[in-house]
């Protein structure tokens, strides 16, 4: 906290010797600084002034800085940078990394900046990732590893990785997968089990199966993060329909994924979009968040229109106006938790198409006990407030309504997301404004309705 601390206190610093165009001594400070503090610092800066920085900095911080920025702000200064500038930069990149830019870029752009990249095997792999959709295994993958054979020895392997490894390369070398001549992969071995094994063992003897961990370049990014959190993965083949091995997705490549995923799911809970988070534009937010406020606007909508429907028992009772906002507000806020609670267990793979039903009857049993008990002490509380000036059968109103409420609320919620996942839609989408619209609606309709049936009866 100290170190994050004390480089937030030298922005004013840069920012006076930017105005000053004190060029020389800002470069001694930049040099004494880690790229890893400017990405923290980077959101305080103007485009011109990021620019400068970036100019300044050795061509070596320069990549490390540039490799980690948001992507919008790695387009933004290739945009004004010099091709002397980018060459570099594009050419010490991953291809997994160039590709994540490609992709969100115009095809003038792309065409530009692959005319800055030299060396045809960077390009060449490159435009392997670009066949594939954005946030696949394909494009995300690493083309570029190691064959090992099955016919070879422990020594002979550790030889091969000795004469191909590259430095940019060392993250490869960790996980390694065996191929038959025909490019097949056959099995896997990480570095550690290779040099403790003796020299004359084959590499056929030492691999471990890779037949359950195989995925297609076509994958969703997703599906690939729970197949690396459910194995406890360090890497992953990636094959073509021909079990061919094209590339490599490493446990590096999916912490991005899984903090990208899980805005992405954050983002929907509140009924907006990820990009949402990062947008500098009013308008842009504006028209991101407006469908779903849409949707909750029609939806509450009806619940007046329910309301309008029971005027006849409010005029009998006016105290039961009393009692709506706090049943709408419980039924709101268990659905909402067992929502939540699914949608976790779904992403997770702990509920599937076979225990699904299972997981709804618990969240319905847990949302009538929670109602069971919150009936009991809004009851009771209703009786000591209104107990003099309302009639006797208000406590039993509102807290059989509330019990029902918060039941039902609780299936709804386990529900939704089950059954957006099995149209294959983000079940993310059901814990937002659409589980808290439905809740109300079913809420406000189970209230009345056991209010007029109880005021008939008694």
């Amino acid at each position: 906290m100290n170190q994050i601390q004390s480089i937030a206190l030298l922005i004013p610093e840069f920012k006076e010797l930017l105005d000053q165009k004190s060029y020389a001594l800002l470069k001694q400070v930049i040099r004494e600084c880690n790229p890893l503090d400017f990405a923290d610092m980077w959101k305080h800066f103007s485009e011109e002034e990021r620019l400068q920085i970036f100019r300044l900095l050795p061509a070596a911080a320069a990549l490390r800085l540039f490799e980690i920025l948001e992507i919008e702000d790695q387009r933004q200064l290739l945009d004004r940078l010099s091709e002397e500038s980018v060459t570099p930069l594009l050419e010490g990149m991953d291809s997994p990394d160039l590709a994540k830019i490609f992709h969100k870029m115009p095809a003038r752009g792309v065409k530009k900046m692959k005319s800055f990249i030299k060396r045809q095997e960077a390009l060449s792999h490159v435009d392997t990732l670009l066949k594939y959709p954005q946030n696949t295994a394909g494009s995300l993958m690493h083309p570029e590893f190691v064959r090992l054979s099955p016919k070879l020895t422990a020594k002979q392997a550790l030889l091969r990785l000795q004469a191909v490894a590259r430095p940019n390369q060392k993250e490869h070398l960790y996980a390694l997968f065996v191929v038959e001549d025909d490019g097949k992969v056959v099995g896997g071995l990480d570095l550690k089990e290779l040099l403790s094994a003796p020299e004359d063992a084959k590499l056929s003897e030492l691999m471990s199966s890779v037949e359950g961990i195989k995925v297609n370049p076509l994958t969703d990014q997703e599906d690939v993060s729970k197949l690396f959190g459910k194995y406890h993965l360090g890497a992953v083949p990636v094959v073509d329909d021909a079990k061919r091995l094209i590339g490599v997705l490493t446990a590096n490549d999916i912490i991005s994924i899984i903090r990208q995923e899980a805005t992405e799911d954050f983002a929907k809970v509140v009924g907006t979009r990820a990009s949402d988070i990062q947008e500098r534009s009013v308008f842009k937010i504006f028209r991101f968040r407006m469908p779903w406020l849409v949707t909750t606007l029609f939806g509450e909508l009806i619940v007046a229109m329910i309301i309008r429907n029971y005027e006849t028992t409010l005029s009998r009772m006016l105290v039961l106006a009393s009692f709506l906002p706090l049943i709408a507000a419980m039924g709101g806020n268990v659905g909402s938790q067992s929502a939540m609670i699914m949608v976790r267990s779904i992403a997770l793979g702990a509920v599937n198409g076979h225990n699904g039903p299972r997981a709804v009857f618990r969240e319905m049993r847990v949302g009538f006990l929670l109602g069971l008990c919150y009936a009991a002490i809004l009851s009771a509380a209703t009786f000591l407030i209104f107990g003099g000036s309302a009639s006797g059968v208000l406590p039993f109103v509102v807290g059989l309504s509330i019990c029902i409420s918060m039941t039902v609320a609780a299936t709804m919620g386990a529900v939704g997301p089950l059954f957006l996942h099995r149209l294959k839609i983000d079940p993310a989408t059901a814990t937002g404004p659409l589980i808290t619209t439905t809740t109300d609606i079913i809420s406000t309709s189970c209230y009345f309705t056991t209010a007029a049936l109880m005021l008939t009866l008694f």
